[in-house]
């Protein structure tokens, strides 16, 4: 089997409320494609992110996790947003993330793995914003 795409599709009540808060983290004034009424999907890191509106989405929330090369620099611009975002987590050696939840509840998780040395995004002279 020759994998093509990957699609992953989020629940949301609020499509609209759920278009701008996705698009002010993905940096995008719109998505990239709304294939029918009731779907929006932005395309990012080589994925669909398709966000699908259903009434009951915030009962069964999601997570995706996303990997980026400065963990620290992207909690500061999200919550500089005025989104609510987790603390920056540390796993010596692993990796560094922290989680902000959609409105519906779903888990956007970013993370930076740590480089050849065993150092994080943020090194581990920066603790800034770090929960250890």
């Amino acid at each position: 089997m020759d994998i093509t795409s990957v699609t992953v599709g989020l629940p949301v009540t609020d499509l609209e409320a759920s278009c701008l808060w996705y698009g002010a983290v993905f940096e995008r004034l719109e998505p990239d494609l709304e294939p029918t009424e009731g779907v929006a999907e932005y395309e990012v890191g080589g994925i669909w992110i398709q966000l699908l509106e259903e009434p009951d989405a915030d009962d069964n929330p999601v997570i995706v996790r996303f990997g980026v090369d400065d963990v620290a620099a992207q909690h500061a611009r999200i919550a500089a947003l005025g989104i609510d975002v987790g603390p920056i987590e540390c796993v010596d050696g692993a990796v560094d993330w922290f989680d902000a939840r959609d409105p519906d509840g779903n888990v956007l998780s970013l993370y930076s793995l740590a480089d050849e040395s065993g150092r994080g995004s943020g090194g581990r002279d920066s603790d800034a914003g770090r929960s250890v």
